[in-house]
């Protein structure tokens, strides 16, 4: 059983110099998203064993987390100085190079290492292609990464790679004829199958999407091809056929890692007074706050129930109707009977899908701090609007997909009377406000997740892009507008403006692939109404 994190905390304390249980201190910090004090464990680990290069490495990706680009290139330097076969390094360092320091041609030279020592993984060719993809071409780019391809490799390769790539940033038109090229040379490649599902998803031709998952589903056991193709079923509002999709592979040992181990998952079986833990998230706020609420069905199933969840939400979520306790991950925890993680509760139980989802609001902030927030945000003569207009800054890439938008696309909306602008916004998102010229009329707040929670209580309405926030907005019944890029997760399904997750919930949808402006309008006129 790993240790938890009190464990590791202690052998540390007792001993500055364990070099392993600093180590998997730093792990376990970063499986909770507290990627600073991971760096520092890690650091502390390399300090006191400086040639063990798996030391070296996580202090290179803790510190790449962090945007220490000096320091991640200083660790991933001296880790493949001293164990220069390793693919999983040269592949970080490619990264870095190329999303932190712009330098292409030293990342493609990283990622060619990479797949001369790993080539069978799909994804150091599509890192690869990343570097040449450089307005030449898709043609240009797959000449150019076969080029460097190392002797005796399979060039096939290259042009599945630029296809993932353009994919990734989605230009699925000129994705879509190089896979099937690649798909009648290489038939049965279930990573192309499944891709192709979800270019034609970004196409919106659900038959041909659907046409794709089914065959990589078909192909054999394989997690990624599974989830396509449940999720899929979810996105057209079918969630009993996605409950057949999970059902039939949910048992096979290839699909553990992601469902959950079966000797002690709950199905459905008996467990009044049994004790529970119902993982709600690991590092993203937006699934726990979401999937949250199944813990009601456990508890009226008779269960103790433990919801673990991230820690920046530990407190929040202690105030779930059903949740006896909020743990992170890696805090101790008593003796288990059962484990579930709780967005594969609605596929693997039997219970009437509708009566779990349950769109009633479930979450409510700390009493002490709503009374705080009632003050601070006064009822106005016209309208209240907290407002939200970046996710998180690591999906920066697919522009079919991003979620995120400038600050100045929702200036429309402070030219509206009576509309008093409270920004809800964290992270970088935040200079925006900061820096805006001319000023930007919107009150920063800028608070945690609970004041957060109280704040939208005492608000009228949210407006929010896709992020954490539009889920706790809604968990607390509040009334929200969320605005979708052109293709949105399959949770918003399709062409519908309302969601059963959220019953206060509107959504506003892109008409084509990066224009906000429609979406903008729309909400200004639905906020004058």
């Amino acid at each position: 059983m790993p240790e938890s994190l009190p464990d590791l905390r202690e052998r540390v304390r007792r001993n500055r110099s364990d070099a392993e249980a600093l180590h998997k201190l730093g792990l376990v910090l970063t499986a909770r998203g507290e990627y600073r004090r991971s760096f520092i464990c890690h650091r502390a680990a390399a300090c006191c064993r400086p040639e063990d290069s798996t030391y070296l490495f996580h202090c290179g990706s803790s510190a790449l987390a962090l945007s220490r680009t000096a320091d991640a290139k200083w660790y991933l330097d001296k880790a493949l100085s001293i164990r220069p076969g390793d693919p999983q390094a040269w592949k970080l360092r490619g990264d870095l190079y190329l999303d932190q320091l712009a330098r292409p041609d030293e990342a493609l030279h990283s990622y060619i290492r990479a797949i001369e020592l790993a080539p069978h993984d799909p994804g150091n060719y599509q890192s690869a292609a990343r570097c040449v993809l450089n307005g030449g071409g898709p043609g240009a780019a797959i000449a150019r990464l076969r080029d460097a391809l190392p002797r005796g490799d399979d060039p096939l390769n290259a042009d599945r790679g630029v296809a993932l790539a353009l994919a990734e940033e989605g230009g699925y038109e000129h994705a879509v004829p190089i896979l099937h090229d690649f798909l009648r040379q290489r038939p049965g490649d279930r990573t192309s199958m499944r891709v192709l599902g979800e270019m034609y998803t970004g196409l919106r031709d659900w038959n041909a999407a659907q046409s794709w998952f089914e065959q990589a589903f078909a192909a054999g056991p394989d997690p990624h091809a599974t989830i396509g193709l449940l999720t899929h079923w979810c996105r057209l509002g079918d969630f009993e056929r996605s409950r057949q999709v999970f059902r039939s592979r949910m048992r096979d040992p290839l699909h553990e890692c992601i469902f959950g181990n079966c000797a002690r998952q709950w199905e459905g079986q008996d467990i009044p007074g049994k004790t529970m833990r119902v993982t709600v998230g690991d590092i993203y706020l937006g699934d726990a706050l979401q999937f949250v609420r199944f813990v009601r069905v456990a508890k009226h199933a008779g269960a103790r129930v433990i919801v673990q969840c991230p820690k920046r939400i530990r407190s929040l979520l202690r105030t779930v109707e059903g949740a006896d306790a909020a743990i992170a991950p890696h805090d101790a925890v008593p003796s288990l009977d059962f484990d579930v993680k709780a967005f594969w509760m609605m596929f693997a139980l039997a219970f009437p899908i509708d009566e779990m989802i349950g769109a009633a609001p479930y979450l409510q902030a700390p009493a002490d701090l709503r009374a705080e927030w009632r003050k601070r945000i006064a009822p106005a003569a016209g309208i209240n609007v907290g407002i939200v207009w970046r996710g998180s800054p690591h999906v920066h890439r697919d522009p079919f997909r991003r979620r995120s938008m400038g600050l100045e696309c929702l200036r429309p909306l402070a030219a509206i009377p009576g509309v008093t602008l409270y920004s809800l916004q964290c992270g970088q998102g935040r200079t925006e406000l900061i820096d805006a010229n001319p000023p930007f009329p919107a009150i920063d707040l800028a608070p945690d997740l609970p004041n957060t929670a109280a704040a939208i209580e005492a608000l009228d309405v949210v407006v929010t892009i896709d992020t954490s926030i539009a889920h706790l907005a809604g968990a607390l019944g509040k009334r929200t507008f969320l605005m979708l890029p052109y293709n949105p997760d399959f949770r918003w399904m399709m062409d519908r403006g309302d969601t059963p997750w959220y019953s206060a919930m509107r959504l506003f949808r892109q008409t084509k692939p990066g224009e906000w402006s429609d979406v903008v309008s729309a909400v200004s006129r639905a906020l004058q109404r």
